[in-house]
């Protein structure tokens, strides 16, 4: 009697044992990182990277603000944010995105942070963030770099715009534009090297998050 108890559980398990393996696992369902442009989020963000170092930008209430500065982790530093007001708050989220599987190996990348003028407290005004590029266990040492950044945000309302549609830029990077009150006013297809080009001893490949051309051998 326990003979024949024992064959029938260890059919059972066996029975079992293909629809365990065929689960799907939540490794399975992982998606990576969007590339920049893929996002409808990111197309109505206004957009600000290392060029802006000291500006002050203007933006509708209720827009993001997302920040793209460049990043190299290998080194050990890493973008972080020193100084915020209570109202503008911390980035509601930061993500790296490095330069591409055809890269360089330790050619960077950029730490991206976005902001959302959604939140409940009074936003309309200026505020001032300041970033600091340095290595975290440095507590005591000055930092490699600094980015400091005002942000206005006014009180209105933009028209609602839907991203342009697939295949609108195949060959280089979709860039929104902007009105005097920020608001996106259309979309526009800046071309790259991957439909010009390169000459003799160069390769298109992604550089501190924008494709160009690269000499042979070379890191971004």
């Amino acid at each position: 009697m326990r003979l024949s108890v024992l064959l029938a559980l260890a059919a059972f398990a066996v029975a079992l044992a293909p629809i365990a393996c065929a689960s799907p696992t939540e490794d399975d369902h992982a998606s990576s990182p969007s590339e920049e442009g893929d996002s409808a989020d990111e197309l109505k963000s206004l957009s600000i990277t290392d060029a802006d170092n000291g500006k002050t930008v203007t933006v509708t209430k209720g827009q993001s603000i997302l920040v793209k500065l460049q990043s190299n982790p290998t080194t050990g530093y890493k973008w972080t944010v020193a100084s915020t007001d209570r109202t503008f708050g911390q980035p509601s989220s930061e993500r790296y995105v490095a330069n591409g599987d055809n890269g360089p190996v330790g050619s960077g990348g950029l730490q991206r942070f976005t902001w959302k003028t959604t939140s409940p407290l009074d936003m309309v005004g200026s505020h001032v963030v300041r970033l600091e590029y340095k290595r975290p266990w440095e507590t005591n040492v000055a930092p490699a770099k600094t980015f400091t950044f005002t942000v206005k945000v006014v009180d209105g309302s933009c028209p609602t715009l839907s991203p342009p549609a697939p295949g609108f830029c195949p060959n280089g990077r979709i860039t929104p534009k902007h009105d005097a009150n920020s608001c996106i006013t259309g979309y526009e297809c800046i071309a790259d090297c991957r439909s010009s080009g390169c000459g003799a001893g160069k390769w298109c490949s992604a550089c501190w998050g924008q494709m160009a051309c690269i000499p042979n051998g070379a890191m971004c």
